[in-house]
Formats: structure tokens, sequence, C-alpha cells
């Protein structure tokens, strides 16, 4: 995975041999890249050894659960479903993609009275929601936390505007709380760690064959 950290050479390359003439706009958020991953691996690798457990770099995989009525109808999982960075910033440990990839959240965690325990705010820029939970550490190498999805997100997801019914019943049950998309996460730290450490994921299972998340909820409420 080290090989992932040489990315600012590889955009800078592209950036060189012009790549499908790229506008002004694209090549300024390249740069823009590379200057958070700099960052991001100096800060790193410069603090190696005075880092809190929280920060470095963290394989974040994902489970999650639909219910409908309290009955659960969906169930899905990525293992390694995105890289994150965590670096600290004034009192708050920020969260980043670890490729420098603008998002569209802002998140954190913040230390709590117990070294184990951290809190965890996120605010979704697009949906103007906003989140909380506690945050479990293990090991100083893995992280658990979870939260339903906000309903913000829900209704840009799952609800669709229009006279339609079902579609209406969705939009209701939403806003009810009737429909639920739990997301359970959990990280695995890879930099930096201890080389002699064998590291085991929080889950046991991960879900291969199920009913896809995004199955579109109005065939429900007809």
């Amino acid at each position: 995975m080290i090989s992932q950290y040489i990315k600012p050479v590889l955009v800078f390359s592209l950036m060189l041999c012009g790549y499908n003439n790229p506008s002004d706009k694209e090549v300024k958020e390249e740069v823009n890249q590379v200057d958070i991953l700099d960052h991001i691996m100096n800060y790193l690798s410069k603090n190696k050894g005075n880092l809190d457990p929280i920060e470095g770099l963290w394989s974040l995989g994902v489970i999650r659960t639909l219910y409908v009525y309290g009955e659960k109808i969906a169930l899905e999982s990525e293992p390694n479903r995105m890289v994150l960075a965590v670096i600290k910033e004034g009192d708050l440990f920020r969260i980043y993609d670890e490729n420098g990839v603008p998002v569209d959240y802002i998140a954190s965690f913040k230390q709590t009275d117990r070294t184990d325990i951290y809190a965890y705010e996120c605010y979704f820029t697009e949906t103007k929601d906003s989140v909380a939970s506690k945050v479990s550490l293990f090991s100083n190498s893995q992280f658990y936390y979870e939260y339903d999805a906000p309903k913000g997100f829900m209704m840009n997801y799952y609800y669709k505007a229009g006279p339609n019914k079902g579609s209406q019943k969705v939009k209701k049950s939403i806003e009810d709380g009737n429909i639920r998309l739990k997301w359970q996460f959990s990280g695995l730290k890879y930099f930096p760690v201890e080389s002699n450490k064998t590291y085991y994921p929080l889950y046991d299972y991960w879900v291969l064959d199920s009913p896809a998340i995004s199955k579109p909820l109005i065939e429900s409420f007809r």
C-alpha cells in the first residue's frame, strides 16, 4: 500500500503530459489534491513517533442495513470502502480522504475522558445534515462506530418528487422514521503500525450476496 502514497508524482506527470487538455479548474483541483496529500503525509511522517492513537491512515469498511417498519429488508457491505487520513487540527482530529479528493462531508473525532472512546461528528454539506456517534478504539489499531443515515440523505437517495402515491408514502415513512438505513463502520489502521503485530477485522463476516440497498423502495409502497 505504500505505493499509493506516491500519487503526487502520478498527478504531476499527468499534468505535464496535458492529458485530455484539462481546464484551469481541473488543474487547480488536482494541484489542491496534491497539496492536501503532501500535507497529510508530511504531517504523519514528521510526527510518526508522537501521534495520538486515532491519527494515521485507516482502511474504512461499512455494513449497511435497510429497515422498513422495523423489518430488515436489505443488507450489503464494503470491507474496503475508502482510505481515511486522520490528523490533529486544534482540539479535533480531522478526517480526510487519503488521496486529497474533495468529499461531501466535514467530519472529525474528538477525545473524551476515556482513552479508548472518541466522539465522532459529521456534517453533510449537500443535505446539511449532522450526525454524531461514539467511536470505540481497540488496541490503537481498530475502531468501530455506527449511526443511522440522516433523513436529508435518505430523502436525496430514496425519494423522488411526484404525485405517485408510492413516492409520497416513501417520503412520509422517511419523515416518520419508518425507513432507516443503519451504517456500521470499522476502521483498520495501516500507517503507522507495529510490523510485528497481526490485525483482525472487527467483523468476523462480510456480506457477499444480498439484496442491494439501492433497490428502489417505491415498489414496496404501491
